[in-house]
């Protein structure tokens, strides 16, 4: 189906018209579908900078709540966006749940005092160079903004233990 518009959305992509006809799963399949090898390339590349900070401090459960919940509001958010703008072709892709992930790094490293500045400051490369690749023609900024709003938020209430977390650093620096 690579490229093919009719075909992912025979997969359970969002149609760019607004109209899923009741069929509300699109809002979890579309995140799991990518248009072309190198969508799915630069989302692993995201995955990788970002994932391994959300599993260490806040554990593979919250890591998983973290990515359905922003590509489930990801998906949400560009369905409303077509229901006022519709228009030819599909949305999805992963990068709603992966930009949910930053959005919780980016809160928990900054939660805890002890972590590196190195950490910080790639996360916070990879948020403005992700932003900056969000103004492409063809890539959804509502649904970039939607997942990074969606992690962020769920990252303030994961209970963190300092000392555990303190160790972690101290380790891997």
């Amino acid at each position: 189906a690579v490229g093919n518009d009719a075909l992912l959305l025979g997969l359970g992509a969002l149609p760019d018209s607004g109209q899923i006809h009741h069929e509300y799963w699109r809002l979890l399949t579309a995140g799991f579908l990518h248009y072309d090898l190198t969508h799915v390339a630069l989302n692993i590349l995201l995955l990788l900078l970002v994932g391994p900070v959300v599993e260490r401090h806040a554990g593979t459960t919250w890591l998983l709540l973290i990515f359905l919940s922003g590509s489930v509001a990801s998906c949400a958010g560009m369905l409303v966006k077509h229901l006022f703008l519709p228009s030819p072709g599909v949305s999805l892709g992963a990068s709603g749940g992966l930009f949910a992930l930053l959005g919780a790094g980016l809160v928990l490293v900054f939660r805890l005092p002890s972590q590196s500045r190195l950490v910080r400051l790639r996360l916070i490369v990879v948020l403005v160079v992700g932003l900056t690749y969000s103004i492409l023609p063809g890539i959804s900024m509502i649904g970039h903004i939607a997942g990074l709003v969606v992690g962020a938020t769920i990252a303030l209430v994961i209970p963190l233990n300092p000392t555990i977390a303190d160790a972690q650093a101290l380790s891997s620096r």
